[in-house]
Parts: structure tokens; C-alpha cells; sequence
């Protein structure tokens, strides 16, 4: 984002992170430095902000598009893309329903899909995603929070997580893993409850919420990064836990990546191997980033818990690459 003039505004807009506080089994267990800090920050003011810079570059921008097929070679993609109106069915009252209104064809010298986890770019790749965990039920709550400090809280206690962070304007968001409550309604009652059983060192009176969900999350990655001409990147290629974000900072790393690369390939001419490479070093990341196909190494001074508990913590942290590594450095463990 600073390398694009953004990040000056968003940093006033959003909430620095520059601790994570470990809890296993109730006590605090590490606390972890972030040597660059995360920042958390309201999705819709993110979207502004990313929609005003394009805007701004004079990109052109048609929502609600989707790709229905797609054919390329040696050369060019050529994308059938259709775009959609909602539509009432019946009087104004009535639910509608999102009919397609325009379809066209598009010809680009590459195509990325960041189309989200039931990517349409990558069903017309023909690649299939890989399970690479159980899916996991969470209830998420936002709401004022008393205390607002600069720290997030990860815990983990019977084969679940939990996670508390600060957001912007004197707000929480809270975050718990269910093992079997997913029917009961995410309340100012329930989140107190699990505050109260899963994050006693927490503030246990929280004086509301403002939203709440109980969903799913799926532990996938695709198969392959994509090949030739169209790439994959962010949720379209891997889907982890919610509590971390690094399904949306990868894919943001990803793209710029991707961008860079094929940058390279147009103006200088460079093969597309340089893309494949690319692709096999961020399906190694996501490998030890999901715990699939790996292995968890503690140092001998590491603490009893840490093995038990590295393949829950790993996907939770703020961090991917670099900034992983040092917080993985910081808790004494290595993946291979």
C-alpha cells in the first residue's frame, strides 16, 4: 500500500496492531512482537480507498461481472464475461434475483482471478481445490470495547481458538471456534459466555454488539496456481482461518506479484516460465501456511505446548513470508 500512496490514509483510518498475546489452556503462554505491525480496518473503507486509487488511474471498473468461460493461447485469453442486474421479483416488497443483462467478450494478454473461493476462473481452468483441513464453525461479534489497545489475543484450549482484536473508533471484534454450539444465536448473552469460558484474562462485560455471525470456514488450496496466461490469486486460490487474515493479505501479495511478473513478460519479454515459478513458491508458502504436507519442528528450548498447538497457531497469526518467519523465530519453531 506504501508503495502506491495509500498507506498514509489508511493508517488513519484503521487500528495498529503491534503485539499478539499467546493463551493456551487459559494462562498466557508468549507474547509475540510484530516487527512490522498489522492493522485492522472497516472492509468497506478499504474498499473506498482501493476504488478512489483505481478510479484515479482511470480503470475501468464493471460490477457485477463474472466469467463464464474461458479460451487462450500462446498469446492472449479471450474471457465470456457476463454482467448482472439485481432484479425484484414482482412488487418491491418481493426478494429478486441477479439476471444477466449484457454479455461481451474480452481479450487481454493475461487474466488474474481473484474472484473469491467459488472462483468462476478457476472452474474454467478445470482445477479442482484440495481439503486440506475439517471445516470449522465460528461465531464473530463486533462491538464497542472499553479498552483499546494495541495487542491481539489469540487462544487456544481444547482444540479450539478464539481471537480478540481492537478495531477503529473504540470497537472490537471477537472471534471463537465452536465445537458444538452452532445453533445458539450469536447474543450479547452467548458472546459473554464464551468470553467467561474461553478467554477469562479477557474483559468479561462487554455493553454490546453492533453485528454477529456464526459461519463456516473451509481449509482449502487449489490444485495448481493456474497456467499459461491466467493465474489465481487471494481466496480463488486458498481459503485458511479467519482470525490471521492471510487468505486477503496473500492474495494482495500475490497480485502484486503476479502484476509485477507479468509486467516483465509484455514489455521485456520474458517467457511465462518466470509465472510458474512464481506459482510453485506460493503453493510451498500455503503448504506450510495450511499445515498440509509439512512438518512442525520446536527448538529443544520450546515450550511443551508449542508442538501440540503449532498447526492451530500457524494459520491465525498477522503474518505470511518474512514477517512470519520472525514470529516463528520469536515462538522457537520451524516448518519444513
Amino acid at each position: 500500500m506504501a508503495e502506491v500512496g495509500l498507506s498514509e490514509r489508511l493508517l488513519a483510518a484503521g487500528q495498529v496492531i503491534d503485539r499478539v498475546d499467546l493463551y493456551v489452556d487459559g494462562s498466557l503462554a508468549k507474547c509475540l512482537g510484530l516487527e512490522r505491525p498489522a492493522l485492522t480496518i472497516a472492509q468497506n473503507v478499504l474498499e473506498e480507498v482501493l476504488l478512489e486509487a483505481l478510479r484515479g488511474e482511470r480503470v475501468e471498473i464493471r460490477p457485477p461481472c463474472e466469467v463464464t468461460t474461458l479460451t487462450q493461447n500462446a498469446k492472449s485469453v479471450q474471457a465470456q464475461v457476463v454482467r448482472r442486474e439485481f432484479r425484484t421479483l414482482g412488487s418491491a416488497t418481493h426478494e429478486g434475483e441477479w439476471k444477466a443483462v449484457e454479455s461481451s467478450l474480452i481479450n487481454a494478454d493475461f487474466l488474474i482471478g481473484a474472484d473469491r473461493y467459488d472462483s468462476r476462473v478457476r472452474a474454467s481452468l478445470g482445477l479442482g481445490s484440495l481439503d486440506v483441513g475439517a471445516i470449522e464453525m465460528f461465531a464473530i461479534f463486533e462491538g464497542p470495547r472499553a479498552a483499546i489497545h494495541s495487542t491481539m489475543e489469540l487462544g487456544f484450549q481444547d482444540g479450539l481458538g478464539s481471537a480478540a482484536f481492537p478495531l477503529p473508533h473504540c470497537r472490537g471484534r471477537w472471534g471463537f471456534q465452536l465445537g458444538s454450539e452452532f445453533c445458539t444465536p450469536p447474543d450479547l448473552g452467548q458472546l459473554r459466555s464464551l468470553l467467561s469460558e474461553r478467554a477469562p484474562w479477557h474483559e468479561q462485560a462487554p455493553s454490546g454488539i453492533e453485528w454477529s455471525s456464526v459461519t463456516h470456514f473451509e481449509r482449502r488450496l487449489t490444485r495448481r496456481f493456474g497456467s499459461g496466461r491466467v493465474w489465481l490469486a487471494g481466496d480463488a486460490a486458498h481459503i485458511t482461518s479467519p482470525f490471521g487474515g492471510q487468505s486477503m493479505n496473500g492474495g494482495l501479495a500475490e497480485a502484486r506479484d503476479l502484476v509485477e511478473q507479468i509486467a516483465a513478460c509484455i514489455f521485456e519479454v520474458r517467457p511465462t516460465a518466470a509465472l510458474e515459478q512464481l506459482a510453485a513458491t506460493r503453493e510451498r508458502e500455503w503448504r506450510k501456511l495450511l499445515g498440509f504436507n509439512v512438518r512442525f519442528d520446536a527448538a529443544a528450548t520450546a515450550p511443551a505446548w508449542l508442538s501440540e498447538h503449532a498447526r492451530c497457531i500457524v494459520p491465525t497469526l498477522p503474518a505470511s513470508g518474512s514477517d512470519l518467519q520472525q514470529l516463528l523465530l520469536q515462538l522457537g519453531l520451524t516448518i519444513h
